[in-house]
């Protein structure tokens, strides 16, 4: 090139020039391309005439020099010949483009710049990094489509793991999830993908090299039932309590996944899951608000963790939380929903579907299913003389009380107002009876006065849908016969100023 110009930097470059060659639209995966290159290579360029009559190509490579830290201008010289002559070098090696190479599309000079000035050898990384990256980018698609189109939340989070440790993927050994408990200022393990040893590890890795199972297929075969391995128990009895100084707490504070090189783990929960020398921490935190904490390492092969896979990871993370936080949100309104606001039990719309479901369940099976319906005595009463937050108090005592005198599977909860339903599958008249005894002298106990009624089926009404009809009856004629007691079908009432039946 001519040296009889001055040498000129972007930014002494005149105005049109400079802003012809900005105005030239550039493909932002070329950019990525130039940002992972091993060295940075170096453009000597000779501009004439109008920036106008160039060809694209080579304002886009120009702009590339602007953009890009790993395409330096070294030097520029505006002459009075027309047309542009541009040379990409690197240390002795470089590439002149012919005026024909430039009129081709940038991705063909591109080709040439890397053909011409990087080894085979930096050639096949640089193919093999863009690789990793195409089928992440494809695994995270197919994970966040199936994310999204789950309602259970439980398999989303089995789906995100599975994005984690998969050899289609980013290909973690482990991965652990807990999930935040704001009150206890903890995280609890909740899910865990992984051999728990070297020998199980060598056993997974081999069924799923000869079964040949992609993403796809791995994400469909979930089934809750064979998810509970070994490793996920142990990740369920682990609880993470950050402390400053150590790594829960360093990850905490940082914007990406935390990546730890230490022979020993300083947090007594990772000590748990023999963690050791190299493991990646990340917080899930979708719009500043803290959802949970994921754990992954290598923890069986002992591959080191790679730049790409850091990268990769904080990318995969930021995507599939913001699913997380939506089906957190979806379950949480599907609650409320079902829930009654004060007392946080069942409320009467729920108590009727799971009703129905409980009595066509029984009759399916040939079992009976009984019903208990009660309200509080002079509830009227605390409102008019205590105030409606007294009130308030007294119907949360009784919504615990119910909770604590039932079954394991008796469905219970507020039916409106003053009134509390239990519903008892699969039980006869001696376990109604007992269950009247246990809430009454719960509730005796706490100066509060029920009255119940109960009934059941098929014993005392032929049709299930008159279940509850029966049992309000008999409500009605506890109070009837003076408060504090149940009536059950042809029983003597429960007094509930008498001790529980066994």
């Amino acid at each position: 090139m001519t040296d009889s110009t001055e040498l000129l930097t972007f930014a002494r470059l005149p105005a049109e020039l400079l802003h012809a060659v900005k105005l030239a639209p550039l493909p932002v995966h070329l950019r990525e391309l130039f940002a992972r290159l091993p060295e940075c290579l170096q453009l000597d360029a000779e501009l004439g005439g109008e920036p106008g009559s160039w060809p694209l190509s080579a304002r886009q490579l120009v702009k590339l020099a602007l953009l890009s830290d790993q395409l330096r201008l070294v030097a520029a010289r505006v002459v009075d010949t027309p047309g542009v002559r541009l040379k990409v070098f690197r240390g002795d090696r470089a590439w002149t483009p012919s005026h024909e190479a430039l009129c081709r599309d940038i991705g063909s000079v591109v080709q040439g710049v890397l053909g011409e000035l990087l080894t085979p050898d930096e050639a096949g990384a640089l193919l093999g990094d863009f690789a990793f990256l195409s089928s992440n980018l494809a695994t995270l698609a197919t994970i966040t489509r199936h994310m999204l189109r789950s309602t259970n939340e439980d398999q989303a989070l089995h789906v995100l793991l599975s994005g984690i440790t998969s050899g289609y993927s980013l290909g973690f050994n482990r991965a652990a999830l807990f999930v935040w408990d704001e009150a206890a200022g903890r995280f609890a393990g909740s899910k865990g993908i992984g051999p728990l040893d070297e020998a199980e590890a060598h056993r997974i890795w081999e069924a799923i090299e000869l079964e040949d199972r992609g993403i796809e297929q791995l994400i469909l075969d979930y089934d809750s039932r064979h998810c509970d391995t070994r490793f996920q128990q142990l990740v369920r009895e682990v609880t993470l309590a950050p402390e400053p100084g150590d790594e829960v707490f360093d990850a905490l504070g940082a914007d990406r996944p935390l990546l730890v090189r230490r022979a020993a783990p300083i947090n007594p929960g990772l000590w748990c899951l023999d963690v050791r020398d190299e493991w990646v921490l990340a917080a899930l935190r979708p719009h500043g608000r803290l959802l949970g904490f994921i754990l992954a390492d290598n923890r069986h092969n002992r591959a080191p963790v790679s730049a790409n896979q850091l990268g990769q990871l904080s990318f995969f993370i930021d995507q599939t939380s913001l699913v997380w936080e939506n089906l957190a949100l979806l379950r949480r309104v599907e609650e409320l929903a079902r829930v009654d606001g004060l007392t946080g039990m069942l409320n009467r719309r729920e108590l009727e579907v799971r009703l129905a479901h409980e009595l066509a369940r029984c009759r399916r099976h040939g079992r009976p299913c009984s019903l208990l319906i009660a309200d509080i005595d002079y509830f009227k009463q605390v409102n008019d003389t205590r105030g409606h937050e007294a009130g308030d108090e007294v119907l949360r005592q009784v919504g615990r009380l119910f909770t604590e005198a039932v079954r394991a599977d008796d469905v219970v909860g507020r039916y409106g107002g003053d009134e509390f339903v239990v519903v008892l599958p699969e039980a006869g008249a001696h376990q109604l009876r007992a269950c009247a005894a246990r809430v009454g002298a719960l509730a005796a106990a706490r100066g509060i006065s029920l009255s119940a009624g109960g009934a059941t089926w098929p014993m005392d009404c032929e049709d299930p849908a008159t279940l509850l009809g029966c049992a309000d009856r008999l409500l009605y004629e506890a109070k009837r016969l003076g408060r504090g007691r149940a009536c059950l079908t042809d029983q003597e009432p429960v007094l509930f100023d008498a001790a529980p039946e066994a």
